[in-house]
């Protein structure tokens, strides 16, 4: 049986509603207005928490099992950007080190399939499952959200056959921060890269100082790319990024995004 957390507010998704969809809350607002929404015994303004740079994410509610390192980081960032999040985890340290960051949260065991429906997450279109480690509830869990019938569940994963095993029991979208993490920080390691990020093992795209080459000069994406096979993709100059366009000359300390192979990535910032 799932309970709320004692630091949870009240919220229209509660266990305690037979039809949560038809009573949960508007999405959070877009105009410069400042509304209030009933959280407890308190009132406040849901925009406030906004980091000063962030804008909202065109998102309905999203609901968060297991509050580790990596369901926090995600509510976190979530709400920042205006996101309506349900935490769900079986400890409830967790749920109130996470409070800030939740519009609501419960006590629950999500490998029981009848706690998941007395909380309703059958009716939250995207369902993150961020139990790692506990392999077994993992996989209990994506099963019960693919039996319940949501329609877009993400899951992380501590290793390729816990992935493999997500992936054949339903689950539409598994991540490895872990692993992608280390990928990525190794080529930061020589310190040529500013960042690097990978899409899969043949496209890749880096953020670097601007190379000697290319600094005081017009830019030319089509021979960067015949001479480099490396693709310009932004500029970043006087604190703002904007497309690369053949009439601007990179100063020395304009970055740029680049994007290629990464052996010819790693090659090109080698120059």
């Amino acid at each position: 049986m799932p309970r709320r957390s004692s630091s949870a507010s009240s919220c229209s998704w509660a266990a305690s509603d037979p039809s949560p969809s038809s009573q949960r809350s508007p999405p959070l607002p877009r105009a410069s207005t400042t509304p209030i929404l009933q959280k407890g015994p308190t009132l406040v303004n849901p925009l406030d928490k906004l980091l000063p740079s962030a804008r909202p994410i065109d998102l309905p509610p999203v609901a968060i099992i297991g509050l580790g390192r990596f369901g926090s980081a995600m509510a976190e960032e979530l709400h920042s950007h205006g996101v309506d999040v349900l935490g769900i985890d079986v400890e409830e340290k967790l749920l109130h080190d996470n409070d800030p960051h939740l519009t609501d949260s419960f006590i629950a065991d999500a490998t029981d399939p009848e706690a998941l429906k007395q909380l309703g997450v059958k009716d939250f279109q995207q369902v993150v499952i961020g139990i790692g480690s506990g392999l077994e509830a993992s996989i209990l869990t994506a099963s019960n959200l693919v039996e319940l019938g949501v329609k877009d569940i993400w899951a992380k994963a501590d290793s390729d056959a816990h992935a493999r095993i997500l992936t054949r029991v339903g689950v539409h979208h598994v991540v490895r921060p872990e692993r992608d993490t280390g990928r990525r920080v190794a080529h930061l390691l020589s310190g040529r890269f500013q960042d690097y990020t990978v899409f899969d093992q043949g496209y890749a795209m880096i953020t670097l100082r601007a190379p000697k080459e290319l600094v005081n000069h017009s830019l030319n994406r089509h021979s960067l790319w015949a001479k480099h096979r490396v693709q310009l993709v932004a500029v970043h100059s006087g604190n703002q990024w904007a497309p690369p366009f053949a009439d601007h000359q990179l100063s020395p300390d304009d970055d740029v995004i680049l994007a290629g192979a990464p052996a010819d990535l790693e090659k090109f910032g080698r120059r």
